[in-house]
């Protein structure tokens, strides 16, 4: 299939009454989930579990549009001084000084539209590194997808939150997971214990609502933030009437430092593992470094502090996706979730999604598009109601969140089992984040199993040790030694930085933003 017949095809797909609807559908439940101090990963796995039984396009379409969450994400970083999720941290040290002195719809106003731009150059990027990877990954052969799995769970383990030994240990672990149920490979059954249940192996969806989503609702709802009387202030302290042509006018003034920081965005996505905090604090900190006068006025309400963070996290979705779909390797928990999502839905990430389903491919790129512009003009529009999700107590919040997840997690098997093995890997993930223990790792382990047993054997067979010989094979490992090694000075430069804007928020009035990649 052709470039121009593929984008044609996945145009066509898209541009459908039901995909549409779905992928508007997808960016309010996106918008919701980013409001919610929190609350996105949840959100999108409930997206997952509802998604699992539909057509594949109008699948799709609803997981892209509820991946534009940091649209979102400043809501309640700039009202509240609170970040809807990781990415909103440093939109926090300028914007909710701005909201504190009455200017919240401003700085709201230049968010959203930094965040469209992020968006819209984070795509153009996705379409130019997806011919260019579709080019490269005609050289591989089933020694190379091994090597690249393999490689690629452990470069997400030694740049997640610094906490390598904890997410290869619990990598293996996963890998070892996958081991249960039926081998295509030998036609016997493994580890089954004689439970019919696990013939098919331990089911996804009920591993992801129990890793991610329960223990970020334990979290929200121990950390009591959302408080009626902070609520009322900012409400009260908030004009919520956007000047839409002052905002337009504002953001261009600043296009250069907007289409310098969604590079770096698109950038730091193309390198798997690093994350989306890594690309929202580099960004904050070349506008810091770079800006003229910004050095005494950043973290004080400098409309630029906001512009720039929000820029790189719309930009670096588009760059996220591609070692997502080209070779499996998500560069987040959002990513790590989508690939579970192609999974499900029968897709292999590698070739095939850049030869026989290359317009499955562009369908992501075009939606991304779309769904940036829906999520900006439904943010300036509905403000006053996502500020207002924002104030929700977590003991009225949490519960309604954790049913709707419940039965995202029941819709796999429509077996009790499946809430069994969802509360015992929520268990695993209490324990996981309140220690420190990374989880991307596990659910790509978890995610890329059965490929990784499949190239092994593949591999084995046809070539035997003579495939540590192939240039390609050396070639990925070179690269990806390269790779973890920027990335690994990525992330120790994010940590230095967070401290300081954290000093510096702190001696201006914001509230300290916590650092460190998302676990």
């Amino acid at each position: 299939m052709s470039i121009l017949d593929a984008y044609a095809s996945a145009a066509s797909m898209l541009f459908q009454p039901l995909p549409l609807l779905a992928l508007f559908l997808g960016v309010i439940v996106a918008m919701i989930g980013g409001a919610i101090p929190g609350g996105s990963l949840p959100t999108l796995i409930i997206l997952l579990g509802f998604a699992y039984h539909i057509d594949p396009v109008i699948g799709i379409a609803i997981v892209v549009g509820g991946a534009v969450t940091n649209t979102a994400d400043s809501v309640p970083a700039i009202l509240l001084g609170v970040p809807g999720g990781a990415t909103g941290q440093a939109t926090i040290l300028d914007g909710y000084p701005m909201s504190r002195r009455g200017e919240a719809s401003r700085a709201l106003a230049v968010s959203y539209l930094s965040s469209l731009a992020g968006g819209l150059i984070g795509a153009v990027g996705f379409f130019f590194s997806i011919m260019a990877a579709r080019e490269i990954i005609r050289l591989f052969g089933s020694p190379e997808f091994f090597m690249l799995a393999i490689l690629g769970i452990t470069m997400v383990a030694i740049v997640s939150s610094g906490a390598f030994l904890k997410g290869f240990v619990g990598a293996s672990v996963a890998l070892a997971l996958t081991l249960i149920g039926f081998d295509n490979i030998t036609g016997t059954l493994r580890f089954t214990f004689d439970i019919e249940y696990l013939w098919d192996g331990v089911p996804l969806i009920p591993v992801l609502v129990g890793l991610f989503a329960l223990p970020e609702m334990f979290n929200l709802m121990l950390s009591g933030r959302s408080v009626s009387e902070q609520a009322d202030a900012a409400i009260k302290r908030t004009d919520f009437q956007f000047k839409y042509l002052d905002a337009v006018k504002e953001v261009f003034q600043h296009r250069w430092l907007v289409f310098r920081t969604s590079i770096i965005g698109l950038v730091v996505g193309l390198m798997p593992g690093v994350g989306t905090v890594a690309a929202h604090w580099l960004a904050y900190t070349h506008a810091y470094q770079s800006e003229k006068g910004a050095k005494e006025t950043f973290g004080t309400g400098d409309v630029r502090g906001v512009i720039a963070p929000d820029a790189a996290n719309n930009a670096i979705d588009g760059g996220q996706i591609v070692p997502t779909l080209a070779v499996g390797i998500p560069g987040s928990s959002h990513q790590a979730i989508l690939l579970a999502f192609l999974v499900l839905m029968g897709f292999v990430p590698g070739p095939e999604m850049l030869n026989a389903n290359l317009n499955i491919t562009l369908l992501f790129g075009i939606g991304i598009v779309l769904a940036n512009v829906i999520a900006t003009g439904l943010a300036f529009y509905f403000t006053p109601w996502l500020a207002r999700i924002s104030f929700i107590r977590p003991g009225v919040l949490v519960p309604c969140i954790i049913v709707v997840v419940t039965l995202s997690a029941f819709r796999a098997n429509m077996s009790v089992l499946d809430l069994a093995i969802m509360a015992l890997f929520g268990v695993i993930g209490v324990f996981m984040k309140i220690y420190g223990w990374p989880r991307p790792p596990v659910i790509i382990a978890i995610v890329l199993g059965e490929q990784i047993n499949q190239y092994f054997w593949l591999s084995v067979n046809s070539f035997g040790w003579r495939m540590f010989e192939r240039p390609q094979m050396l070639a990925i490992l070179a690269i990806c030694v390269i790779v973890v090694w920027l990335a690994v000075r990525v992330q120790r430069s994010t940590s230095a930085t967070v401290a300081k804007s954290a000093d510096r928020g702190a001696g201006s009035g914001a509230p300290p933003a916590s650092g460190g990649a998302a676990s």
